[in-house]
């Protein structure tokens, strides 16, 4: 729980997932990642202001999120799910974790870090 929220954790950590083991995808790239989050969670908020945070409105935001995603360019499914932990919610302090993990990874992802060198003596 996050400020006595729902769990915040599954959407963030299957991006980072994603970003680990294929990041060659377009959906794993960092710019991808971050967006895809900030929309999904522009879109739940906007919906859980119109209609009031629940189910309906967790439905809808991911349909709004998907449909965003697509027309950008830039799907990213586990973002999806963000749409729906803030549409069932309307919370902003999870939101804001959630885009703060978001950036994280984009961070992460985006860092010149050192090529890992063969070692001279494979294991076979």
């Amino acid at each position: 729980m996050v400020a006595g929220e729902p769990t915040l954790a599954p959407p963030i950590a299957a991006s980072a997932a994603l970003v680990a083991v294929a990041p060659g995808t377009p959906a794993a790239r960092p710019w991808t990642v971050l967006l895809s989050h900030l929309m999904a969670v522009a879109a739940a908020l906007a919906t859980a202001f119109v209609i009031g945070p629940g189910p309906v409105a967790a439905t809808v935001a991911a349909g709004l999120s998907v449909a965003a995603m697509v027309a950008t360019g830039r799907f990213h499914a586990p973002a999806a799910a963000s749409a729906v932990l803030i549409g069932a919610t309307g919370a902003w302090i999870p939101a804001l974790a959630l885009l703060a993990g978001a950036a994280t990874i984009t961070l992460l992802a985006a860092a010149p870090w050192p090529a890992q060198q063969p070692t001279s003596n494979p294991r076979p």
